[in-house]
């Protein structure tokens, strides 16, 4: 995701670029709404589709090129982990099968001396197979919540550190982002994560969906901040132009790659 909290400015080119933000996450919030809930193929397809054009963008900030070896060598390797649990009946049997695949792919990029491909199949596959095992393995309503926590914080951490400003929370790495601003997004995003638990009836207790909503908010901007050290580590402004006003999609779906492996922990566990 590009930086939220921004400075306030009037120029044309700042207010065209957040109509943009909102025309952009008004047409795609519905149907990935509806995709969630929808779940089968269509979701599949969906996380699929995320994980590819991550390993794409990845490339691109990280080899200089998005579509190589590495890139073709990444999808197949992904593919048939997403496709084999997708198929697989027994969880606890998967979970043995990745580390040796990971151990194997990390062998292949050490001798093509690939330093960057392993972390790239890691960024991109853990996520895309949380999200699928959350909802084979719960329900749509826990992957929408999750979301909107993620979505909450997002909007939250925009406005408010638009409106107050403030010290920044890591000049270095993100110098638009303020400490304003990630409190302001973890307390929209548990009132947000409150309303949705309560209406999607999750049954999680108040004295639990409080710090996990905070905790899970805040943990979703660290993927944030992770993203943006990559790309100023290669000097690259956004991971992609696919989104209008909003980058590529590691710009658009870094909190989530950080959020979907914790949930699909906590409820493992």
């Amino acid at each position: 995701m590009t930086d939220p909290y921004q400075s306030p400015s009037k120029s044309p080119k700042k207010k065209n670029g957040l109509l943009q933000r909102v025309v952009s996450a008004l047409v795609m919030l519905p149907i990935a709404i509806a995709i969630i809930l929808m779940g089968g193929a269509a979701y599949y397809g969906l996380v699929i589709l995320l994980t590819i054009l991550i390993l794409y963008e990845w490339n691109g900030i990280c080899e200089g090129k998005a579509f190589n070896a590495v890139f073709v060598l990444q999808t197949i390797f992904v593919l048939l982990l997403v496709y084999s649990l997708i198929r697989a009946e027994y969880f606890d049997l998967y979970i043995y099968l990745v580390p040796v695949g990971l151990l194997i792919v990390a062998g292949i990029y050490y001798k093509m001396k690939l330093k960057f491909g392993l972390l790239g199949i890691a960024y991109a596959l853990l996520p895309a197979l949380s999200l699928i095992w959350i909802r084979e393995n719960h329900d749509g309503w826990i992957v929408l919540w999750m979301m909107i926590i993620v979505w909450s914080m997002d909007t939250g951490a925009y406005f408010v550190g638009k409106s107050i400003g403030g010290p920044k929370m890591s000049p270095k790495i993100s110098p638009n982002k303020t400490w304003a601003g990630l409190i302001g997004g973890a307390v929209t995003a548990v009132v947000f994560g409150l309303i949705a638990a309560h209406y999607f009836d999750l049954g999680f207790r108040m004295m639990f969906l409080i710090p996990a909503a905070a905790g899970l908010a805040i943990w979703s901007q660290i993927g944030d901040l992770a993203e943006s050290a990559l790309k100023r580590h290669f000097d690259v402004k956004d991971s992609g132009a696919i989104i209008p006003g909003h980058g590529g999609i590691m710009d658009r779906v870094d909190g989530v790659v950080f959020a979907a492996p914790a949930v699909a922990l906590f409820l493992y566990l």
